[in-house]
């Protein structure tokens, strides 16, 4: 018979699972937040400027994530979630979703 204990999370997989979704909250909320000026910038200022605040977003998101990924899956996958609800909450506030 195998024991139902090991396979339950521990309370430190726990913590990282919650480290992971505040930290993907947090990211979302940034990398939303900066989506206005960066558009802002790519229709009318400097088309350079944009495109190195485009690289510098997608550079902070992707070392995040690989950052969270070395803890676990369960990190990542938190963190993603997190990232996708602030996502939500933006399109939402733009007016894209209902």
């Amino acid at each position: 018979m195998t024991d139902i204990a090991a396979h339950l999370p521990t309370a430190q997989t726990a913590l990282l699972v919650a480290l992971g979704l505040a930290v993907g909250a947090l990211l979302g909320l940034v990398y939303f937040a900066t989506l206005r000026w960066n558009t802002e910038l790519y229709l009318g200022r400097s088309f350079a400027l944009a495109l190195g605040l485009q690289l510098f977003r997608f550079a902070v998101l992707g070392a995040a994530f690989y950052a969270l990924a070395r803890l676990g899956a369960g990190p990542l996958l938190a963190a993603a979630i997190g990232l996708l609800v602030t996502r939500r909450f933006y399109l939402r506030r733009a007016g894209g979703l209902p």
